[in-house]
């Protein structure tokens, strides 16, 4: 048996409770393991000394991608919360282990009648975590060539207490099987679920509405879950965002605040929105209306192409940060993996590229933006095709090797927006001295509205969207270059027939 989170270990010791012969435990937290095994050790039963007990401190998806034994149960109960999604808007909530990816492969890892078993909470009238649970399953075991998942499902739930508005709180726990489960299988489960005061809420047998029927079978479902009131698509490393099941037009719709089917997500939603006012509204409260204000000379009109160079890259740059930031916390297990390691690589990188920068002439910047823009297209394409290989290929990998595969794929493309910046700004200098807090002013406002854009578009067409957006403002940048090399060398040769 394995473990997902094993935190305190009420699994673990649930397992030992029946007789199982090996008990892996995996928790990332290595302040939790240190607990369990020294300080409340005694508390805990000592659990770390049982021979059949064995702790890992360890990204979950990761370990069980490098395990080469199959398992007769992986298990996940509760493992986390919804502190992010509610209050942080969003703010480092990918899950990497609630994907269609991720449950393929914990579905290679079990033995031919091993099971998969998923805890989540059950909300009576709105159980939109066990909908989008059972769409997971349905497709992770139609893509192992399974064509009918039902078969292969079952889902019991408990009550715990009714909830104000009679809406009965509970816990679920879907089994996914490997095999199908037969009908001694069945039988079992319902005799079980009847002494212990459950509901069977899906069986081969048995589906408790037609919603379960529709997401167990695995098919259409994409014309199935787009018309359902919330999001219960099955989530994927490309868009990992389990809890949130709102979509985020829902925002303007002012009944959709009153259905308790999306009324959770509505308040991240909410604090996401009104993230975006303040950043927009600060941005030209404390930057645009300053330089308004304080710029003395009239900006010339045929700068535009500098202030679209500027605005290009300032969304640029942001928007592949935050979309590589959030791609690679799946792949590294831990958001403060993924925060730490993109910012260092991209900021050291960048900071190389700044500094190599200063090598190019003044008189051959135009032609040397261009074509160090034109490099970081190429570059940014090539990754945007071949990082999802990469990830796939080392996801099995210890954390310290995938640390440097994220680091290696990060630092060419860094190294290249890094130019961007400063090769602007001497241009601008170059022409027009006053026009440089202007362009400082435009390129750290749309910095800072990009990272809130960023996630906003990630959440409503997926990472890869966000950073492809990103490429487009890059491309614009280009363009932009292009433009202002036209009229640096018309602006020369004009200064030359004047003299």
């Amino acid at each position: 048996m394995l473990i997902v989170g094993s935190g305190g270990g009420r699994d673990i010791l649930s397992a030992l409770l029946f007789d199982q012969k090996s008990v892996i435990a995996v928790e990332i937290n290595d302040a939790t393991v240190e607990m369990v095994k020294e300080r409340f050790s005694e508390f805990t039963g000592h659990l770390d000394r049982d021979p059949r007990v064995s702790f890992f401190n360890d990204e979950a998806r990761s370990y069980i991608a490098r395990q080469k034994n199959q398992f007769d149960i992986l298990q996940m109960s509760l493992i986390d919360t919804r502190a992010a999604t509610s209050a942080g808007a969003f703010v480092l909530s990918e899950h990497s282990l609630y994907t269609v990816e991720a449950w393929e492969l914990f579905l290679r890892r079990l033995n031919p009648k091993g099971i998969l078993t998923v805890s989540r909470w059950y909300f009576g009238g709105r159980p939109g975590e066990m909908y989008r649970l059972t769409a997971l399953a349905g497709t992770a075991l139609m893509r192992r060539g399974i064509r009918n998942p039902q078969n292969h499902i079952a889902i019991a739930r408990v009550k715990l207490h009714p909830e104000p508005g009679n809406v009965p709180l509970g816990i679920a726990t879907i089994l996914v099987s490997q095999g199908p489960f037969s009908a001694r299988d069945v039988a079992t489960l319902e005799q079980v679920a009847k002494k212990m005061k459950c509901d069977i809420v899906l069986s081969p047998n048995f589906a408790w509405d037609s919603t379960f029927k529709i997401l167990s079978s695995g098919k259409d479902l994409d014309a199935f879950t787009s018309k359902f009131p919330i999001r219960i698509d099955p989530p994927t490393d490309d868009s990992p965002f389990f809890l949130f099941m709102a979509r985020l037009l829902d925002f303007f719709r002012p009944g959709q605040w009153k259905k308790e089917a999306t009324f959770f997500n509505m308040k991240p939603v909410f604090i996401l929105g009104g993230l975006l006012v303040t950043v927009v509204g600060l941005t030209l409260l404390c930057i645009i209306l300053p330089l308004v204000l304080t710029t003395k000379s009239q900006v010339p009109k045929t700068t535009a192409p500098l202030f679209i160079y500027f605005f290009g890259i300032g969304f640029g740059f942001m928007r592949i940060e935050i979309s590589q930031m959030q791609r690679l916390i799946v792949f590294l297990g831990h958001p403060v993996y993924g925060l730490s390691v993109v910012l260092f690589s991209l900021l050291l990188s960048s900071g190389l590229g700044s500094y190599w920068s200063q090598r190019i002439r003044d008189e051959r910047w135009a032609s040397q933006a261009v074509g160090c823009l034109f490099l970081l297209l190429c570059a940014l394409a090539a990754f945007g095709v071949l990082t999802p290989h990469a990830i796939g290929r080392f996801a099995g990998s210890v954390t310290a090797v995938r640390i440097a595969v994220a680091t290696g794929i990060l630092f060419p493309i860094g190294v290249f927006m890094g130019t961007a910046f400063p090769l602007g700004m001497r241009a601008a200098a170059a022409r027009s001295p006053s026009l440089t807090p202007w362009l400082w002013g435009i390129n750290g406002a749309t910095s800072v509205c990009a990272s809130v854009v960023a996630v906003i578009i990630s959440l409503g067409a997926g990472i890869s969207a966000s950073f492809w957006a990103g490429w487009v403002c890059y491309l614009l940048a280009f363009l932009a270059a292009i433009w202002m090399g036209r009229w640096m060398t018309r602006g020369s040769v004009m200064e030359m027939e004047g003299a």
